[in-house]
C-alpha cells in the first residue's frame, strides 16, 4: 500500500464549534439571527460549506459581538505519513470539491495577524496620546497595568488578547515601547511575531 494512504473521515455532528463573531454596523444593532450565523459560518476563511451542513444550536448576544454554538456535518481526507501517524490533510467544502486544511490555516493566520496589527496600532496610538500629555511612556512590563493606565481616558475598549487567544505583550520604559504578539505559534521571539514599537517597526506577518 502506498505510504500515503488516504482514509475519508465521515465526520457527522462536528458539535460546540464556539465561534465568536465579531459584528458591526446593523449586525450589532440588530442582533445576529440563526440564519445569518449559519451564512457566515458556512463561508468562515471561504470554506464554502454547504448551508444544509452547517446546524446552529445557539446564539448568544455578547454586546457587540455572539457566541454562536453550532454542529457542523462534513468530511475530513486523512493522510498516513512516512512516520506511520495520520494527520488531516482535507476538508470537504461542497460536491466533490476539497480544501487543504493546511492552506485554509494559513489564510486564518493571516487575517488573525491583520486583525493583530490593527490592534497594536490601536494601543500604540494610545501610547502616543499619552506621552504627549505626560511626557513619557508608559513604564511597565504588563500589558494589562498598560491597559489600566490608557483606559478610559486614551483608550476606549479594552485589548487584552490577541486572536490567538494570548495576552498582548508589553515593555515600556520612559522614551520608548514594544509591544507584542507571539503570533500563531504562542512563543514569544519567533518569526511569526507581530511587533509595535515606538520606531514603527513591525514583525511579519504569520504564514
Amino acid at each position: 500500500m502506498n505510504k500515503r494512504m488516504q482514509l475519508a473521515g465521515s465526520v457527522l455532528g462536528l458539535s460546540a464549534i464556539c465561534l465568536l463573531l465579531a459584528l458591526i454596523g446593523a449586525q450589532a444593532a440588530d442582533g445576529l439571527s440563526p440564519g445569518e450565523a449559519r451564512k457566515l459560518i458556512s463561508n468562515l476563511a471561504g470554506i464554502k460549506l454547504p448551508s444544509n451542513a452547517v446546524r446552529v444550536r445557539e446564539v448568544s448576544p455578547m454586546g457587540s459581538s455572539a457566541l454562536v454554538v453550532a454542529q457542523v456535518e462534513t468530511a475530513f481526507r486523512f493522510v498516513k505519513g512516512e512516520n506511520g501517524k495520520w494527520r488531516v490533510a482535507e476538508i470537504r467544502t461542497g460536491d466533490n470539491r476539497w480544501e487543504d486544511v493546511e492552506t485554509l490555516v494559513r489564510a486564518v493566520n493571516f487575517e488573525k495577524g491583520e486583525r493583530v496589527r490593527a490592534e497594536l496600532e490601536t494601543l500604540a496610538t494610545a501610547l502616543e496620546s499619552f506621552r504627549r500629555e505626560r511626557g513619557f511612556y508608559v513604564v511597565a512590563s504588563d500589558e494589562k497595568v498598560l491597559v489600566d493606565h490608557l483606559n478610559p481616558r486614551y483608550l476606549s475598549r479594552i485589548i487584552r488578547v490577541d486572536p490567538w487567544h494570548q495576552p498582548y505583550l508589553y515593555e515600556g520604559a520612559p522614551q520608548s515601547f514594544t509591544l507584542r504578539s507571539a503570533g500563531a505559534d504562542g512563543k514569544e521571539n519567533t518569526p511569526d511575531d507581530v511587533v509595535r514599537q515606538n520606531s514603527g517597526s513591525r514583525g511579519q506577518a504569520p504564514e
